[in-house]
């Protein structure tokens, strides 16, 4: 009788299953196989996830379980909700995605192209700025980002589609705000001018009136401030000109932060959301959640620092594609 091949798993224990997961990466790289997580209480207000891996080299000769119908039912959704979708969300993408299989994934890589066409029917990704659009500013809060974002769009506006460009600052509020931004646009070669309200914003525009966008950058808030966000919102849209405001949100952003920001920018009239620092996200349900939160169809993903390469139009299929486990590539 053949003996059955010696199975090298391992127990890993955290505060939550975004950092068990790094754990397990960091014991067996990217390909480890998740063999089993769940929920452990240790107290009356904490709690740990368990979560049971192995590395792929060590499965060789050796195959899952076959989950029966009724172990089944629900194991979608339960991988959706690890990766951060809200429970509504994920049940609805886990049906559809069954649906279009004939049943669930062995693993998540088998549903990439399929689960791409699930979001995009339930998704909305609103494409590159249009070209119609002249003025867009950049809103959200601190440390998502903006600047840097900003400097990547206005750098491949000019520098790839060969457009006139201008930048203004009306961060007036943090230290040597004005000097980032102006370091950026002296390496793209585009003029960059200062405003701090409606009146010198609007003198600005007119000064540019012959560039084809003018990008805004503006200073960071905490959700709370709910005075400096109204002082933005009189700034922007007391401008003489139609602005397009962006929020832009981390992919790593919580249900909690969600809500908040949400709930204090919308004095700011977004029109479309803009999501940053996917590649700092242990998991990409974020994305999902965010566009539940504020409604606003997505459009670009930021993947890094370098300026103007980590920023891509935001899609479905690279969406698809992270929540399947694919890395962001530097």
């Amino acid at each position: 009788m053949m003996k059955a091949p010696h199975i090298h798993k391992q127990v890993f224990r955290a505060p939550g299953f975004g950092e068990a997961l790094a754990r397990v990466k960091e014991e067996f790289g990217e390909d480890a196989i998740i063999l089993s997580s769940r929920e452990l209480k240790s107290g009356c207000f904490r709690s740990e996830v368990e979560v049971v891996a192995m590395p792929r080299d060590a499965s060789v000769g050796w195959s899952p379980p076959q989950l029966s119908e009724g172990q089944s039912d629900g194991l979608l959704e339960r991988r959706f909700r690890r990766m951060g979708l809200p429970a509504g969300a994920a049940a609805t993408i886990a049906s559809a995605l069954q649906s279009k299989l004939g049943g669930v994934p062995s693993a998540m890589r088998q549903a990439k192209d399929a689960l791409g066409d699930v979001l995009s029917e339930e998704m909305v990704f609103s494409g590159a700025i249009a070209s119609e659009t002249r003025a867009v500013a950049l809103v959200g809060p601190t440390g998502v980002g903006k600047t840097t974002t900003l400097a990547k769009i206005a750098a491949h506006e000019a520098l790839v589609k060969e457009r006139k460009v201008g930048l203004i600052s009306i961060d007036g509020y943090r230290i040597a705000a004005a000097e980032q931004l102006q370091r950026y646009a002296d390496l793209i070669g585009i003029p960059m001018e200062l405003a701090h309200d409606a009146a010198t914003l609007g003198d600005a525009l007119r000064r540019f009136e012959d560039m084809e966008l003018v990008m805004i950058d503006t200073a960071g808030r905490s959700p709370r401030d709910d005075h400096a966000i109204r002082k933005m919102a009189e700034c922007l849209h007391g401008a003489g000109e139609a602005v397009e405001v962006q929020l832009c949100v981390t992919a790593a952003s919580t249900d909690v932060e969600l809500d908040a920001i949400c709930e204090r920018h919308m004095p700011l009239a977004p029109g479309r959301l803009l999501i940053t620092k996917i590649d700092e996200a242990v998991y990409h349900g974020g994305v999902i959640a965010a566009q539940i939160r504020t409604g606003l169809p997505i459009g670009y993903f930021t993947t890094g620092q370098r300026v103007p390469e980590d920023i891509e139009v935001a899609s479905a299929r690279r969406l698809s594609e992270w929540l399947c486990g694919e890395e962001v590539r530097a």
